[in-house]
């Protein structure tokens, strides 16, 4: 054959190779839940009776609020702006106060802090309403003993203080009205609207106390140092501080609502704050559906496993 007959040799184009796409349809997601729907079938209802159970046993709380202002110092006090200018210096070097220092920030301060609620907090009756759990009231025992307690088992002070402040107190300030919201929440309705009035008495009479004798204090020494001085205008000082916490002793006597005016006091709320039972059954179930949807596809998953190990055996 000659050269001129011979046709040269064709060249075909490779085959094209597909890989397997690894990514799934909705349509495979949902064969995959679909075929095992008796997992988020079951899941679901059963999660979701749990949570009826869950949500049976818990208590019911109660939250009781009081609406509070903070009490204006300019009722009878006007002068003692005046005065701190004029005689600040003096004042501070003999450790006294021409106003309610600290005014809102101490008396929120004092409302939380141990030394103001351990006092109202450490008794038996309010130990039992704070640690029901704890109490046999047929034994009339505390019946669980931990450590730091004495031999009648009986909370410690700081138990009391951290279960009160960890989630029967609440106190919030809006900064932008400066009104302050007092709430308690406990089982006993009554008990929680009882409390939230005893605490804003309770602590408009301590920072009133507290305010009394530091200008009894402050009287004391003025006229002691006045006794001493022959100098006009240090005596012409001296009066005008003695005037000024004169006049500080009687508006702390005066003012009932030292601290904090009551503008609505607290009652007894006809409605729980929680457990809000629905929302947990619905959430129970919710999660019981999804956690049943999870467990279709890690079947799934295994099964594919499986085959792929099969075939790697037959090959």
């Amino acid at each position: 054959m000659s050269e001129a007959n011979q046709q040269p040799p064709q060249y075909y184009p490779p085959h094209p190779y597909y890989q397997e796409e690894d990514e799934l349809s909705l349509i495979d997601l949902w064969n995959i839940v679909w075929k095992r729907k008796w997992l988020w079938l079951t899941l679901g209802p059963l999660v979701g009776v749990i949570g009826i159970f869950y949500a049976l046993s818990q208590p019911e709380i109660y939250r009781a609020e009081a609406t509070l202002a903070p009490a204006s110092e300019e009722d009878g006090s006007g002068g003692l702006a005046a005065l701190a200018g004029q005689f600040g210096g003096l004042a501070s070097i003999a450790g006294i106060d021409l106003g309610n220092s600290g005014g809102i920030e101490t008396a929120m301060a004092t409302l939380k802090s141990r030394r103001f609620l351990v006092p109202f907090l450490y008794t038996e009756e309010y130990l039992k309403v704070l640690f029901p759990d704890e109490w046999d009231e047929q034994a009339k025992a505390w019946t669980i003993s931990k450590p730091f307690r004495d031999e009648t088992n009986r909370p410690t002070k700081q138990e009391a203080y951290q279960r009160f402040t960890g989630g029967v107190l609440d106190v919030s300030e809006d900064k932008k009205t400066g009104i302050v919201t007092l709430a308690i929440e406990l089982e006993d309705p009554n008990v929680a609207a009882k409390w939230t009035n005893e605490l804003t008495r309770r602590i408009n009479e301590t920072l009133r106390s507290e305010a009394r004798k530091e200008t009894e204090t402050s009287l004391d020494f003025l006229r002691e140092q006045l006794q001493k001085t022959q100098i006009l205008e240090i005596r012409q000082s001296f009066y005008a501080l003695i005037e000024s916490q004169t006049q500080k002793a009687m508006l702390a006597n005066a003012k009932e609502d030292y601290a904090f005016k009551v503008i609505d006091p607290a009652v007894a709320p006809e409605k729980r704050v929680r457990p809000k039972r629905t929302l947990i059954v619905v959430a129970a179930g919710i999660l019981g559906g999804f956690l049943g949807i999870f467990l279709c596809f890690v079947s799934h998953f295994i099964e594919m496993a499986k085959k792929e190990e099969k075939l790697k055996d037959y090959a």
